[in-house]
């Protein structure tokens, strides 16, 4: 969620009236170079209809980024008017750093949203009545998420665990275990291969992605994250071997690199005394965060190479948590 009470009363602020257009980058005034995060009020959202005319396609609340995906992509199909008064906050290209800076988690959130589909407002929100300040529409929203659940969609709700998991030691505060999350379509994608261990030299045999398979269902995101029709490869990216659980990502098994056991293997041994992976079950989330937190602890005996590992390691783990919708985590491992 971002903090629209610290925006509030760092940078530059602006009202508009209702029905007074915002304008967005790409839009007919040239000088049009800005995004913005609603403060208070609502920002409905038109598009051009067949028939000619224009549409209200939904509307966005405070909390929401006003221009983000034109920001980014130069697209100019929607035209946003303050359907109440409604004050913003003003991000241009010269204070963009300064953002990133100063809360880099807003800008998380800030790039998330300008990526994902907009929402229709419900009938309730329709008939919200808007707060007239930043610091009264803050306190309404945390006052919402405070009694709201976690986002976690209908498998994540029936199988989350209230107990943060500490197993190993390995798992960062905050971590949740989802228990029942699989994704059964994806075995069609995927192969047995036999895989020889790294560090144990034991043979063991695992899954490995049809890549002539997959094809590209959307551009490569602004993080790099890529998607599938069908398919998340995060989800089969890292391989555990099944003896020792040296655990890092496929390629690093079919073409080794040189590692220095010495700096993970007492960890990882302790991990493995206290952690119960079955090989034989399907693959769940639980085996793709166990398998991730794994190899961050195995990264330590890639001297070179251990940086780039983790920065990679981080960035599927925020993808895997943004999937199951835990919003909290995903900031942590995008931070």
């Amino acid at each position: 969620m971002i903090d629209i009470a610290w925006l509030a009363t760092n940078g530059l602020c602006k009202k508009f009236m209702t029905g007074q257009r915002i304008p967005c980058p790409g839009g007919p005034d040239p000088a049009d170079r800005a995004m913005y995060i609603l403060l208070t009020g609502r920002v409905d959202v038109y598009k051009a209809s067949a028939a000619g005319g224009t549409q209200t396609i939904g509307s966005l609340l405070p909390g929401d980024v006003v221009g983000g995906r034109e920001f980014f992509t130069d697209a100019a199909d929607c035209d946003y008017t303050a359907g109440v008064d409604s004050a913003v906050y003003v991000i241009t290209e010269s204070t963009f750093n300064d953002l990133s800076w100063a809360r880099p988690d807003i800008l998380f959130e800030v790039f998330k949203s300008a990526y994902m589909p907009l929402k229709k407002m419900t009938a309730s929100q329709k008939t919200a009545q808007a707060k007239t300040t930043p610091e009264a529409a803050a306190e309404q929203k945390d006052a919402g998420e405070s009694k709201k659940e976690p986002a976690i969609g209908a498998a994540g709700k029936a199988a989350q665990q209230a107990k943060t998991a500490s197993d190993g030691g390995i798992f960062p505060e905050g971590h949740k275990h989802y228990f029942g999350i699989t994704r059964p379509e994806y075995t069609s994608l995927v192969f047995l291969k036999e895989y020889e261990c790294p560090l144990c030299k034991k043979s063991f045999t695992d899954f490995r992605v049809f890549r002539s398979k997959l094809f590209e269902s959307t551009p490569v995101r602004f993080d790099l994250r890529r998607f599938y029709t069908g398919f998340m490869t995060e989800w089969y990216d890292v391989i555990t071997c099944h003896n020792c659980f040296f655990s890092t990502f496929h390629n690093y098994f079919t073409e080794p690199k040189p590692i220095q056991k010495v700096k993970f293997e007492n960890e990882l041994a302790n991990a493995r005394a206290a952690i119960h992976i079955d090989f034989s079950a399907g693959r769940d989330i639980e085996f793709v965060f166990t398998s991730h937190y794994l190899a961050m602890v195995c990264a330590e005996g890639y001297l070179s190479m251990g940086r780039s590992i983790r920065a990679k390691l981080w960035g599927n783990l925020s993808w895997l948590y943004e999937d199951i919708e835990d919003d909290e985590m995903a900031k942590y491992c995008a931070g």
